[in-house]
């Protein structure tokens, strides 16, 4: 068959037309396709906050010799802005004070997150970066996918829960009382056990 230009046949045109189309979708590796969201929302921003307290759920308060938590107002990774004491107004409020270049700090956020998430939404956890680590934390999020909120923290809020360097685990009580800190080393099962031990005792039934 010989070909004369300007004179390629429908067939011809559109065989030619899928080599373009398969050469292309070549360039489209795996990797590619993995890079594609899977949530229109960013991971740690607003999507995660937690949502209302499960109407079966009570904590006890908090012992009186427990100190207060620093109060502090940060924005998540997205820009909404989070206000600690509303996240653990009724609620314990796990914070994790990590960085987006720790390792160690990604294992211990994911274990942590394991353990509230047990709790089926009665238990709040917000991860905090550093200011200065607000791109690296998008990131960060975006590898861990944990459905929590990560906050951006300034200097002085890290230096107010004495998060010199992380990992930094802190349990905050119901209301706003220190309860727990894990500074590098962590341990879940503590953790846990903690969370349970803030449960209301189930009322003694009539007989």
């Amino acid at each position: 068959m010989r070909y004369v230009a300007g004179c390629v046949s429908k067939p011809a045109r559109a065989l030619v037309l899928a080599l373009v189309v398969a050469a292309l979708m070549a360039g489209c590796t795996a990797d590619d396709a993995d890079t594609s969201p899977d949530r229109v929302d960013e991971y740690g921003g607003a999507g995660d906050l937690p949502g209302a307290l499960p109407e079966d759920v009570a904590f006890q308060k908090a012992p009186r010799s427990a100190v207060t938590a620093p109060d502090f107002s940060a924005e998540l990774l997205d820009g909404t802005p989070v206000a600690a004491a509303q996240l653990w107004e009724d609620r314990p409020l796990v914070l994790v004070f990590t960085a987006s270049s720790c390792n160690e700090c990604a294992s211990v956020h994911r274990e942590a997150t394991e353990v509230v998430d047990e709790h089926e939404g009665a238990v709040a956890l917000l991860a905090v970066v550093r200011a200065n680590d607000t791109n690296g934390g998008r990131e960060y999020a975006r590898d861990l996918r944990l459905d929590h909120p990560i906050a951006a923290g300034a200097e002085g809020m890290w230096l107010n829960y004495a998060a010199g360097q992380p990992p930094l685990v802190v349990l905050i009580a119901p209301g706003g009382k220190v309860l727990r800190g894990w500074p590098g080393e962590f341990d879940a099962d503590e953790l846990a056990k903690e969370l349970e031990g803030l449960y209301e005792s189930s009322p003694p039934a009539d007989e």
